[in-house]
């Protein structure tokens, strides 16, 4: 059974391509919506006078659906009001597990039945909106997985990225930063290291799209910024480098992040790829 655009209100940040999608289709389809100003690692209980946003928003919901905005004693707080919380994410964070095999676009269109007919008549191409989907769900490479034609491939990946510069804009010198980064990758252990001094730019997204230029199959790859995060990414071992540093896991699991600490500490390149080893030995 669908949701209700009447009765429902979308909480949703605002900050990568996915939910950039999210806020876009339910403008146009007119599903109320709160936009979070938060950057990457929103969470529900740091948004302002909630409550009060979604009675002005909607004072008829009943429905409310939660993009990726973990926080569980707040979400426990509008069920207590008597609202039905309905939890729309696709990751794994340390203290809580929201893994789900379709990404937050594929759930917000089965929750509110968005089937393609409804995206067409609202403008929407509905091969682009399943790109930016599949794309944030398993990146490129879950587009071959799901058979998607190679004309569409690289029409959905060119939107993802128009999209991506057009949210972010930083984006030339991240672009700038990741090909310096990669030119300078080094292989240990098999594994891909790409390592930056940028402390105030995200390069994350832009070394996997370098990635998939030059490989066909992904290989693991760890990202660096010693002053901002680590990633290692495609790699069995994802779960257990949470396990082991802590962090957050995306891509089907197949992804780990770990940002820096307030105090300063973040894994180093060489832990990684301990732990790493490790995990690959004993499973």
């Amino acid at each position: 059974m669908s949701l209700d655009p009447l009765t429902s209100i979308i909480i949703s940040p605002k900050n990568d391509v996915e939910s950039l999608t999210i806020v876009a289709l339910a403008e146009a389809l007119h599903i109320p919506c709160i936009v979070s100003a938060q950057p990457h690692g929103a969470t529900l209980d740091a948004e302002p006078n909630l409550v009060d946003r979604i009675r002005e928003t909607n004072p008829v919901a009943h429905d409310i659906v939660i993009v990726e905005m973990p926080n569980v004693s707040t979400e426990d707080k509008l069920r207590e009001l008597g609202f039905d919380v309905h939890i729309v994410d696709h990751h794994r964070y340390e203290s809580l597990d929201r893994m789900r095999k379709e990404s937050s676009l594929e759930q917000i269109r089965a929750l509110f039945d968005m089937d393609d007919t409804t995206l067409a008549v609202a403008g929407f191409d509905p091969v682009l909106i399943r790109g930016v989907g599949l794309i944030d769900k398993g990146f490129v490479w879950e587009l071959v997985k799901e058979n998607v034609p190679e004309a569409d491939r690289k029409r959905m990946i060119t939107y993802y990225r128009e999209q991506n510069a057009s949210l972010d804009p930083n984006r030339q010198q991240e672009e700038t930063a990741a090909k310096q980064a990669w030119k300078n990758r080094k292989t240990i252990e098999g594994v891909i290291v790409v390592t930056s001094d940028e402390s105030k730019l995200s390069i994350r997204d832009a070394i996997s799209f370098l990635v998939a230029e030059e490989f066909e199959t992904p290989p693991v790859v760890i990202i660096s910024q010693p002053g901002r995060i680590i990633y290692t990414q495609d790699t069995p071992t994802a779960l257990a480098l949470q396990q082991t540093f802590g962090g957050f896991t995306f891509g089907q699991n197949l992804c780990w992040g770990r940002p820096i600490d307030a105090d300063g500490t973040l894994p180093t390149v060489d832990e990684v790829i301990a732990a790493h080893r490790l995990a690959l030995l004993t499973n």
